[in-house]
């Protein structure tokens, strides 16, 4: 998951776990755990931006396990 926004001056952004910790999304390998809906926001001095993206994680083992 990759959040970045335009502006002048370039904006700061960063992107989190609805409702979570505020921990940033790390990176890396991508498990079924880390599906679900996440914050981006840029933010710059003219104001910011928010927008909410759902992360689907699709595992091929889990439908060999009978969808588990």
């Amino acid at each position: 998951l990759l959040c970045r926004a335009d502006g002048d001056p370039p904006p700061s952004t960063r992107c989190a776990r609805e409702g979570g910790t505020g921990r940033p999304w790390g990176g890396g390998t991508v498990s079924r755990s880390d599906a679900g809906r996440y914050v981006c926001r840029a933010t710059n001095r003219h104001g910011s931006a928010v927008r909410s993206i759902l992360v689907t994680v699709e595992c091929e083992r889990g439908w060999a396990m009978g969808g588990v």
